[in-house]
């Protein structure tokens, strides 16, 4: 069985998303202050920020736990993330050109994207390289 994981460069995007997130959540509750700074219910302005900032944990949560970029080869199936995908249901192997990601086509029509932009390039060509082998082997 081998691995592959992103690079660090995933994990600052990560972190630039949470930010972002963070930094509007700021903006949006300066603005509800400004709003019930004219409306006097304090309490209309806590529920809201607490909303806010309940979802802002649970979409970085969510941000973090969902989009897991790595790719391991087993004898009879390959795992994307969290998806188990048996050689034998891929039809073919579309290597990526011109800056495209490389995709897998299924026997039933499915186009499945490998996402590996954010693995390093020797990587990228070994998958590449253990993908044509175990989906067309000689």
């Amino acid at each position: 069985m081998k691995t592959y994981h992103a690079s660090i460069l995933y994990a600052i995007k990560i972190f630039g998303l949470i930010v972002c997130a963070g930094f509007a959540v700021f903006i949006i509750s300066l603005f509800i202050n400004i709003v019930s700074f004219f409306v006097e219910s304090s309490l209309f302005e806590k529920i809201v920020v607490g909303i806010l900032t309940i979802s802002f944990l649970i979409a970085a949560f969510l941000i973090i736990r969902s989009n897991n970029p790595s790719i391991s080869f087993h004898e009879k199936y390959m795992r994307i993330g969290r998806q188990e995908i048996p050689y034998e249901i891929i039809a073919s192997f579309h290597s990526a050109k011109g800056g495209s990601e490389p995709y897998l086509l299924t026997k039933q029509g499915h186009k499945i994207d490998l996402e590996i932009s954010w693995f390093r390039k020797k990587d990228r060509l070994e998958i590449e390289k253990t993908l044509v082998e175990k989906i067309n082997p000689s």
